[in-house]
């Protein structure tokens, strides 16, 4: 059974129908690579909902038309993750308006309201999960308290559907929202917990949210793609018209990743690399990039090393994406969307240093 999985999509700006009627012709040629396969994977970060207004503090909401549904449709995506830091942009009403909408048009789902997705392809039983680390800064985070939210990545909630996954007899696929934008190398913690899983189980871990490719790895029997890159994205702009971030090269890359799975295990895989290019995408052989940033991966002996490599590299694109952080920078953020996503981000940072102590420990004590 030959799955594919795709990387971050948000349909705005040049992969919006209402913007561009053209969109379609722009991907035909990706559409025509995924008909190929058995089924079609991705992580859909806009809402598709006509929500005009909202109270959720971050500094960039994203959302987008439900017609945008037929572009999915298009690609042959036939399944998505809605656990990311951007679905509840819009909040309750928004994520249901895309459950919704997804629905009326037979694209399935998972990675919210503790949904997770059970599916028999081929012959071949896979349970996909989908799970959304404090790490990303995310809203609505699924808790103990309620039904609503996107699927919370604790050490706990993986382990929990690690075992339900070992009980059903099936094949564990989990979608992980995780890590820091702007690098090509995944956190330290979130290796080691790729690690554990292995560890329980035979799995395949499928990431996204750094914006940018990250290193691929076979960890005993499994399989871990820290970051697919953006599948569909263009530059943002904030709610409130102040600033905009726009994509540089490395966002305008992405792959997508094959992996054929056979008797409950993982027969093979490979990448299909391709760009954004400005007037077309692009298909190339992106196999030696993504060799060159898996190596460094493998046995890390000096962790401050590893992490002073990471953040030299986001620092960098910070300052190129955001310039320095001067009294004007300051100025134009001192809004109630960008000061509330500032506090619920020290508290959010709080419940991450908890989880990754976790991942830490657990390693060291195996």
């Amino acid at each position: 059974m030959k799955i594919a999985f795709l990387g971050d999509i948000a349909l705005i700006g040049k992969y919006d129908l209402s913007q561009n009627p053209f969109a379609k012709e722009r991907l035909q040629i990706i559409a025509d690579k995924l008909s190929e396969f058995d089924y079609v994977v991705a992580n859909l970060e806009t809402p598709l909902t006509r929500k005009t207004k909202t109270m959720v503090c971050k500094s960039m909401h994203l959302k987008t038309p439900p017609e945008n549904v037929e572009l999915l449709k298009f690609l042959h995506v036939n399944a998505v993750s809605l656990s990311n830091n951007h679905l509840n942009d819009y909040g309750r009403q928004g994520l249901n308006d895309t459950i919704n909408t997804l629905q009326q048009n037979g694209i399935e789902w998972f990675g919210a309201n503790s949904k997770q997705l059970i599916k028999d392809i081929k012959g071949e039983k896979v349970c996909l999960s989908g799970f959304c680390c404090y790490s990303t800064n995310g809203t609505g985070y699924l808790d103990n308290t309620s039904k609503y939210g996107v699927n919370t990545l604790t050490y706990d909630n993986v382990i929990k559907q690690l075992e339900t996954d070992k009980k059903n007899n099936v094949f564990s696929i989990m979608s992980f929202h995780w890590g820091d934008e702007h690098t090509d190398y995944p956190k330290y913690e979130h290796i080691c917990l790729a690690e554990l899983i292995a560890k329980q189980k035979d799995a395949l871990i499928v990431g996204h949210h750094p914006h940018i490719i990250q290193g691929v790895q076979k960890i005993i029997h499994s399989l871990v793609a820290y970051s697919l890159g953006n599948f569909l994205f263009d530059d943002m702009v904030s709610i409130n018209g102040n600033f905009s971030l726009k994509q540089n090269l490395n966002n305008k890359m992405s792959f997508i990743l094959e992996v054929d799975i056979v008797n409950a295990s993982i027969n093979s895989y490979q990448y299909y690399g391709f760009r954004d290019e400005l007037d077309k995408i692009e298909l190339f052989d992106i196999n030696d990039k993504l060799n060159q940033i898996s190596g460094k991966l493998a046995n890390i002996n000096d962790i401050a090393a590893y992490e002073a490599i990471r953040k030299s590299q986001i620092n960098k694109v910070i300052l190129e994406k955001f310039g320095k952080h001067d009294l004007k920078w300051f100025s134009s953020r001192l809004n109630y969307y960008s000061v509330g996503a500032y506090i619920s981000g020290k508290l959010r940072k709080k419940k991450y240093i908890k989880e990754a102590t976790k991942f830490l420990s657990r390693k060291i004590q195996m």
